[in-house]
């Protein structure tokens, strides 16, 4: 049997979800904190190990004392850092402004850094080692602190250029799921008046030779309108909900083919809970009537068949009217099964298929296969 396919899927970049705790003010500050917490144990255990060394006595408590001083001075300018690299980034189009800015700033925060450095170590150890004068300090390990404010600005840059890097990439996210969701409503839209306008056409059709059927056609497709118009911004229903609104459909129907259609159902109860598109069934019928059924002597007969298979949804109408002639090639989609290629494709990209398969026997056959999900 020959597969004519009409799934040309593609790809949709789910949007990545960010991690809310990281966003968290109090959460990313105590990361900072432990950064800073870490590099001075660092400093702590290279000091034992060089005292170790030299053969000289350890005191643990000063040396603990006097690195954590060191180091958690020089964390007090974190916040400092990010702002400017937030206000002078170091970019393509500023670093002119933004090298300079960060060096004078580097240097500023050296001395600052002394100024508390030196002032808490004469409270916190009185008359311990090191340098009295700040001048001492300054002549001393300048220089060194200079380099680890360098460091510090690269890091914070790093972590800037992340997050702006993140927030470009959540907006563009945010975008692709907006256009999606508009590609998706304005392709259902379609659907509604595509549907009305076959449909008032029948009815015209009947009138004029049943006008009680077709006050009864009339009063099936009000409740189909008015089910299909609730939730308009509803995507997906699950199946069981789906199968209703069709059956309003098959009723309207059934009343312009009277005698000549046969519809039959088979779901298994696996597949019921799964959500599908909303109107995903409903063009597919559509097109089984008006290019199979109509187009035929005598009367037809249609088949609807659901069932879960593993991780995804096989849903099938099939139909035993004209189908195509030797040598006919694929026909044109319509609005119905062009439209449905579509969303299935907004939907679910190259997780989905949808192929249409001549039958042997005559009549044709439309599968649709998208993954499972079931709705609450």
């Amino acid at each position: 049997m020959t597969t004519l396919s009409t799934s040309d899927p593609v790809p949709v970049v789910a949007p990545r979800a960010r991690s809310a705790l990281l966003d968290r003010p109090p959460v990313r500050w105590a990361i900072v904190f432990g950064i800073w917490t870490a590099l001075a144990l660092l400093s702590v255990s290279q000091t034992v190990i060089f005292l170790a060394n030299q053969g000289r006595p350890i005191d643990l408590g000063p040396i603990v004392l006097g690195r954590m001083v060191d180091w958690y001075t020089c964390a007090l300018f974190t916040p400092a850092f990010f702002w400017l690299a937030r206000h002078y980034p170091i970019d393509r189009d500023r670093w002119r402004i933004g090298v300079p800015v960060h060096l004078a700033a580097a240097g500023l925060f050296v001395l600052l850094k002394y100024v508390f450095y030196s002032y808490a170590r004469r409270w916190i150890q009185p008359g311990g080692p090191g340098p009295d004068r700040l001048s001492d300090y300054l002549a001393a390990f300048a220089i060194n602190e200079f380099l680890v404010f360098v460091a510090v600005i690269g890091v914070v840059h790093a972590i800037e250029f992340y997050r702006r890097f993140r927030a470009r990439e959540i907006q563009a996210e945010r975008l692709r799921t907006q256009l999606v969701e508009a590609r998706i409503e304005a392709l259902s839209s379609q659907l509604r008046p595509h549907f009305l306008f076959n449909t008032m056409q029948g009815v015209s059709t009947l009138m004029y030779r049943d006008v009680a059927a077709a006050d009864t056609m009339l009063t099936r497709l009000s409740d189909l309108l008015r089910r299909t118009l609730q939730q308009p911004h509803v995507h997906e229903v699950p199946l069981s909900d789906e199968l209703v609104t069709l059956e309003d459909y098959v009723g309207i129907m059934r009343i312009r083919f009277q005698d000549r259609l046969v519809i039959e159902t088979q779901v298994s109860d696996a597949a019921r809970p799964a959500l599908v598109p909303r109107l995903l069934l409903q063009p597919l019928v559509e097109n089984a009537l008006e290019h199979g059924i109509a187009r035929r002597a005598g009367a037809g007969r249609i088949e609807i068949r659901a069932e879960r298979s593993g991780d995804t949804v096989e849903l099938s109408v099939t139909d035993d009217g004209a189908g195509l002639t030797t040598g006919t090639e694929f026909p044109a989609e319509g609005i119905g099964l062009g439209n449905t290629r579509l969303r299935l494709q907004e939907l679910y990209g190259d997780r989905q298929r949808l192929t249409i398969e001549p039958l042997e026997t005559g009549g044709l056959r439309v599968r649709v296969s998208i993954p499972f999900h079931a709705g609450p």
